[in-house]
């Protein structure tokens, strides 16, 4: 038998390489693995809503798509009783006009009352310069809990960005809207869902980054941001009417409340300096006011008051203005459809009136031909056949008479005589 060499020991770096291969294999398949379970829990990831009772205060974000999820999410859960108090977070949609012009309208048709509803008008550029005007304005008020109602898929960045800011005061709870194009299991199922998540996401890395050094909001508005003043001691039956029209402030500049002024113009009240009305000229401006005391005592809860008492006239001339013109735009279009009926009506008569004229026309033809041919001489009448007998055609006149023509017809029938005898 012969013997074989004996084989030679196995180096121990070959037994390294290949315990970290499997290593590496290992740490490749867990990757894969948990890369895609993430991928599949991401876009409930995105999603977070706080369960409450009733909270007075809810507040609309603005950047809600065409289909208003969120103002539709904020009236549900008004008439849920879970809400008492709407805002409406609203930005420029056009120079100087802003959405919750017609947003209100539409809260007031789904049965929200006009004095539940109120705007915050804002030239925020991201939720989080948003959040900070929300937040000084709150504190401003004192108020002490709010529900923020914004879409699905915004909701988990919203609560980050308005918990940091608020650092507690007031409380910020999130209801969520539900939105159709966005499904939170099976985000990839369309484009637009897809496209919605690739978005939220980029945001949501942007704004750790953008939160790791801001601070947390410690200050209160100085002005009085919402439409109408809702923290005076009037009645709601006093409130003003929202304005018609919005002022020309400069683009940017956070927009305050808002009055109507006596040339049709509508004037920011604390957010911008003198009244533009020339009734105004002799008085001094919300912002002088507060600039004048020396002491610091002035309430600009009062001097808002004043100074939407001073503008009570202006503003009424231009409901009755807004009223006139609108009776005068009925009447103008009532005038319109008038004439339009007095048109048709013209155009018809005359088409009867051509009809019987034409008709009234061949009568009087018919009857004139009528006339004509009565007035035409008659042809004279035949004279009566005579009874005598008219001489044959055939019968040749000769020169014999007709004496002589009987004697010869007599003599013939004579001698056919004689030959029947013989």
């Amino acid at each position: 038998m012969p013997i074989r060499p004996r084989s030679l020991p196995r180096s121990s770096r070959s037994g390294i390489l290949r315990h970290w291969t499997l290593w590496a294999w290992f740490v490749a398949a867990l990757v894969i693995c948990l890369g895609g379970v993430s991928f599949w829990k991401s876009g409930r990831w995105l999603v977070h809503e706080d369960a409450f009772d009733k909270v007075r205060w809810g507040v609309v974000l603005a950047g809600e798509s065409r289909d208003c999820e969120r103002s539709d999410a904020a009236i549900r859960l008004f008439h849920e009783g879970k809400l008492d108090t709407l805002i409406i977070s609203a930005c420029r949609v056009f120079k100087t006009r802003y959405n919750s012009e017609f947003m209100v309208d539409y809260f007031v048709q789904q049965g929200v009352p006009r004095d539940r509803v109120f705007e915050f008008r804002q030239d925020a550029y991201s939720t989080i310069e948003e959040a900070r005007l929300l937040v000084r304005q709150f504190r401003l008020q004192n108020l002490d809990t709010v529900v923020i109602v914004t879409t699905t898929f915004h909701t988990a960045r919203t609560r980050r960005i308005f918990r940091k800011l608020a650092a507690g005061y007031p409380v910020v709870l999130l209801a969520s809207a539900d939105y159709g194009v966005y499904d939170p299991s099976a985000f990839w199922s369309n484009r637009e869902s897809l496209k919605l998540w690739f978005d939220e996401w980029a945001k949501t890395f942007f704004t750790v980054f953008e939160l790791a050094k801001a601070k947390p909001e410690t200050g209160k508005a100085e002005y009085q941001g919402l439409t109408p003043d809702i923290w005076s001691t009037r009645s709601p039956a006093e409130f003003p009417a929202p304005a018609v029209s919005t002022s020309s402030d400069t683009p940017g500049a956070p927009a305050g409340a808002r009055m109507d002024t006596a040339d049709g113009k509508s004037e920011s009240v604390l957010a911008t300096g003198s009244a533009s009305s020339p009734a105004d000229s002799g008085r001094e401006s919300p912002r002088q006011a507060l600039a004048g005391t020396g002491d610091g005592k002035t309430d600009a809860k009062s001097v808002l008051d004043s100074a939407v008492a001073s503008k009570s006239d202006s503003v009424k001339a231009r409901k009755d203005s807004i009223r006139a013109h609108k009776d005068s735009v009925k009447a103008k279009a009532a005038e319109e459809k008038t004439a339009l009926a007095l048109k048709e009506m013209d155009k018809k008569s005359g088409a009867d009136a051509k009809s019987f004229g034409e008709k009234s026309l061949e009568g009087k033809t018919a009857a004139k031909d009528t006339l004509a041919r009565k007035s035409l001489p008659r042809a004279p009448k035949k004279p009566a056949a005579s009874t005598a007998k008219a001489e044959p055609k055939d019968v040749k006149k000769t020169g014999t008479s007709a004496k002589d023509a009987s004697k010869a017809s007599d003599k013939k029938m004579e001698k056919t005589r004689t030959k029947k005898k013989e």
